[in-house]
């Protein structure tokens, strides 16, 4: 089990280990060597459920099949082009305009219905092409973990986890990965000078951080640079 997911889930896991310990110490003795595989049994059900506790946690439904085509062919056509497996598309009903990406035993995106009736196909593939982005560098995973149980996360843990998988200009970067895929930077700047102008908080969701196309604001890269930076290339 990686060493990151162990920090993570440290104080879960170490509470288990005090317990079991403590029982075993009590009722019968043996039952303390119990304590260590009791702390990674913890450790590793919290892992295998993260993703769809989020998901859970979201409110999210399966896209309508007239709803979804638009994102639905951008996906399926830019994981073809680049070799990374397609995720799971989910929505969220929310006037807001932002998409967040999950990792985990697998990969999802999850929209909210309004960034999907509001961008036009170029848009989209630029605001796809970014979340692909994270998935392949393996950032949307620490996110997902942290945003699975935040009572079992200090802010300690919680700001070491965003730095591994998401540096202080995390989002830039993605940016111009997902313009490396569609070798067109005009789609995603369009679509955040679009999402700029709108609502991007979803309700319940802060706590996924820089999982979102546009994180909260509190650790939020301004949109208007992410733009400027596009309008260079």
């Amino acid at each position: 089990m990686p060493s990151r997911i162990l920090f993570i889930f440290a104080i879960p896991a170490v509470v288990t280990f005090v317990l079991v310990a403590i029982v075993g110490a009590v009722i019968w003795w043996p039952l303390v060597v119990l304590s260590i595989p009791a702390a990674l049994l913890v450790v590793w059900f919290m892992w295998r459920r993260a993703q769809s506790a989020v998901l859970t946690s979201l409110g999210v439904r399966p896209p309508a099949e007239r709803e979804g085509a638009r994102i639905r062919n951008v996906l399926e056509s830019l994981c073809l082009s680049t070799g990374i497996d397609q995720p799971e598309l989910h929505v969220i009903d929310s006037p807001a305009l932002n998409v967040a990406t999950l990792s985990g035993r697998t990969n999802s995106l999850v929209a909210t219905s309004g960034l999907i009736a509001t961008l036009n196909a170029m848009e989209m593939e630029g605001v796809v092409a970014h979340s692909l982005s994270k998935i392949s560098s393996g950032a949307s995973e620490y996110e997902t973990l942290i945003a699975s149980a935040p009572w079992a996360v200090t802010d300690a843990q919680r700001r070491v986890a965003r730095e591994w998988g998401v540096s202080e200009n995390g989002m830039v970067q993605f940016d111009l990965s997902g313009v490396q895929l569609t070798r067109y930077p005009p789609g995603l700047r369009t679509a955040l000078e679009r999402i700029s102008e709108a609502p991007t908080d979803v309700d319940g969701g802060d706590a996924l951080g820089s999982a979102w196309l546009v994180p909260p604001e509190s650790i939020r890269v301004p949109i208007g640079h992410r733009i400027e930076v596009l309008g260079e290339l």
